[in-house]
């Protein structure tokens, strides 16, 4: 074997396993979501898209996250609150819910404190955070799903009171920068949706250098046969 096989060989093998398309390399698009446990001794959570984000049909006992479209190029501008994300913009979007079934009406369950920074929930993101979307009707995320929802959830139909954040009570958000958000959960039946935009992180230079590795095994076997 020729030093130069050798050396295509070093670079696909060392590629193929520093790649993200490597097996076992999860989605990391929510890097960790962290705080105080809920009222109900639960604590927040990053789970997988689930099959359904329904008002009360679904009960989680403490704010959930899950990543939903990822490096979406936008067709239409998305509002967001206070704000819009511009169409052709590249984004990957994320829900966080908190919800309760109409068997818990009139209950109150909250996650997050709105006093203290420190005691707040925290998440954080791969790419920094262009906008959020926490309209008390939920009007804006209901508005954006069909660019950015998860295409295996099924949510809840059309905008109702309280769907996102209401004023007045314990939800609040701290703020949000960089990749980070802060935030607290006020819920009572029905729950709340909080949709959150991030900027797409591109490719890491390992996937290029798997890409650059099968380029030059390519040119090698061109090479080989020319030399033959």
């Amino acid at each position: 074997m020729s030093d130069m096989s050798i050396r295509f060989g070093l670079l696909f093998s060392a590629a193929l396993f520093a790649s993200p398309f490597a097996a076992g390399v999860a989605d990391a698009a929510i890097v960790s979501f962290s705080g105080p446990n809920s009222s109900l001794n639960v604590a927040p959570e990053i789970i997988d898209a689930p099959d359904k984000a329904l008002d009360s049909e679904i009960t989680n006992k403490g704010a959930q996250a899950f990543n939903e479209r990822q490096f979406v190029t936008l067709t239409d501008d998305v509002l967001v609150d206070g704000g819009s994300i511009a169409a052709g913009s590249r984004v990957d979007s994320h829900m966080i819910f908190f919800n309760l079934s109409n068997a818990d009406s009139g209950i109150s369950r909250t996650h997050g404190s709105s006093n203290n920074k420190d005691l707040a929930l925290k998440i954080t993101f791969t790419g920094d955070i262009l906008g959020i979307m926490t309209d008390s009707d939920g009007a804006l995320e209901y508005a954006s799903t069909g660019q950015l929802g998860s295409p295996t959830t099924e949510y809840p139909a059309g905008t109702f009171a309280r769907r996102g954040l209401e004023s007045g009570t314990p939800d609040k958000i701290w703020g949000f920068e960089g990749n980070t958000l802060w935030f607290s959960m006020h819920v009572k039946q029905p729950g709340d949706w909080i949709r959150v935009v991030t900027a797409s992180v591109p490719v890491p230079a390992a996937g290029w250098l798997f890409m650059a590795a099968l380029g030059g095994l390519g040119a090698l076997r061109v090479g080989r046969k020319s030399n033959g």
